[in-house]
């Protein structure tokens, strides 16, 4: 068992898709964008930081990212953050690892403040030792999000698990000099797909049957 376990929120801890979805969209059209966007599209909103899912995802023009960035944090805080719940057996599974003595923390792209609130909406604020999200200036690379919560832990690299489903934290996680596993129930990783040096959760239950 590691010393402690480090988790990503977005498509992780938590399913927050409908209110990121309803969020991203309502953002863009009151921006005057009227395109269609695929499931897929939206899917890659999911995980990067926010000014990069609206280049990554929706293609928006630079010139309109600041204000989309205004316009997605007050419809967020105001009514997609509760557009979310934990995924299947996620409380439990955190209640026994932390009862076993496992230190806990949350890695985010997600805003400090923002992740905090959405944490003690869902009901496991408690459960954690360390948050840290990003910035509003965005200028942390997952890495340093990962470290700010190794800092607060205390316990070596080698010895701390970053559990995530995106690229952005299996490279945090290397950056910071983690282990990873890799969640396939997320946004990023697909089922099947091949992670062959790494670990892979298909369901939070996964998690107690690692070591």
């Amino acid at each position: 068992m590691p010393e402690a376990m480090i988790f990503d929120f977005d498509g992780t801890l938590a399913d927050s898709s409908e209110g990121i979805f309803h969020t991203a969209l309502y953002t863009v059209r009151k921006l005057g964008v009227t395109r269609e966007y695929t499931e897929e599209d939206l899917r890659r909103f999911v995980g990067p930081p926010l000014r990069q899912c609206f280049v990554v995802a929706f293609g928006l023009d630079e010139a309109l990212l600041d204000d989309a960035l205004d316009i997605y944090r007050k419809e967020y805080d105001e009514h997609g953050r509760f557009m979310m719940h934990l995924y299947p057996h996620m409380k439990d599974v955190l209640v026994k690892l932390k009862s076993d003595g496992v230190k806990l923390a949350v890695a985010t792209f997600k805003s400090e403040n923002l992740v905090k609130s959405c944490l003690e909406y869902l009901g496991v604020i408690d459960l954690f030792d360390s948050i840290h999200g990003s910035s509003l200036s965005e200028d942390l690379t997952k890495g340093d999000i990962i470290k700010l919560a190794l800092s607060d832990l205390g316990t070596d690299s080698a010895e701390t698990l970053m559990i995530g489903d995106t690229l952005s934290d299996l490279r945090g996680a290397e950056d910071a000099g983690t282990g990873f596993a890799a969640v396939t129930y997320g946004f990023g990783f697909k089922p099947g797909e091949s992670l062959e040096n790494y670990r892979t959760i298909s369901e939070a239950g996964d998690l107690l049957q690692l070591f």
